[in-house]
């Protein structure tokens, strides 16, 4: 796994690792202000910031319109972010750090759209499917939320798939250009499979069939599950998030907050 390089700090590109960020760990910004706005926080004032949605797992995020959340905290200088405070980053977004494996410090229905690329395998299934739970409670009504997570169908084929330039062979070449080393990517077939469950920090791997699962067991509605690709989403804007450098290996997947009642929201 690599740091996202897609905004620059100044500071240079981190090596490559297959490792997860240790939690403790600040990323760096070139500048923290604080909103004085404190969780737990209401749809008026997320109004009153301009935002309407909320990414999980964007330390790295610079999208204006939404508030970028992750256990990553940031740092400017001696300033760093604490739990549970809004501050605008570099000028152009909004970050507060929390866990998501914590209930979300959000009011009900206080979102119209939330978004997650390659995030749900970094929590357990129990984990995953209460963190889901929380994401469908901050939802408005008809509101989306946007998930990415890596395709294990796609993994397996890749383990069936005797030809010379199947999907391992493709995505070892994609790593290499994110700054991998050949050392670093054997060409074993059950390295290539064991390394999508044992590094990264990923807990739990899904199928399209698992991730139902998950979504249903949060409350979702099944009928309201759409899949999707890379750049193609119910909401254009939400698709502009999706990242190319993780197109090969992902699923994308939409499902709308319906007005289905759930028994655990009485």
């Amino acid at each position: 796994m690599t740091q996202n390089a897609e905004w620059q700090t100044g500071s240079e590109p981190a090596e490559w690792t297959w490792d997860e960020p240790d939690p403790g760990w600040h990323a760096p910004c070139r500048r923290l202000e604080a909103t004085g706005l404190t969780s737990p926080l209401d749809r008026a004032d997320l109004a009153g910031i301009g935002v309407t949605g909320i990414q999980f797992g964007s330390w790295d995020g610079r999208d204006p319109g939404c508030l970028n959340t992750d256990v990553i905290g940031l740092v400017d200088g001696d300033t760093r972010t604490e739990p549970g405070q809004v501050y605008r980053v570099d000028g152009c977004a909004y970050f507060v750090r929390l866990d998501a494996r914590d209930p979300l410090p959000l009011a009900d229905g206080c979102v119209d759209w939330a978004y997650a690329e390659h995030f749900i395998e970094h929590l357990t299934l129990a984990e995953g499917i209460g963190w889901l739970r929380e994401v469908r409670r901050i939802l408005a009504v008809g509101g989306w939320l946007r998930l990415t997570t890596p395709d294990l169908h796609r993994y397996v084929a890749g383990y069936l798939d005797d030809g010379a330039d199947g999907f391992f062979a493709r995505h070892r070449r994609r790593l290499m250009s994110l700054g991998a080393k050949p050392g670093d990517l054997p060409e074993r077939k059950a390295f290539m499979v064991n390394q999508i469950f044992q590094f990264h920090g990923h807990k739990w791997i899904y199928d399209l069939d698992e991730l139902r699962h998950a979504l249903g067991a949060a409350g979702f509605d099944p009928d309201a599950i759409s899949v999707r690709s890379f750049g193609r989403s119910a909401l254009p804007h939400l698709a502009a998030l999706d990242r190319a450098v993780r197109n090969d290996e992902t699923m994308y997947v939409d499902v709308r907050r319906t007005v289905t009642a759930d028994p655990r929201d009485q």
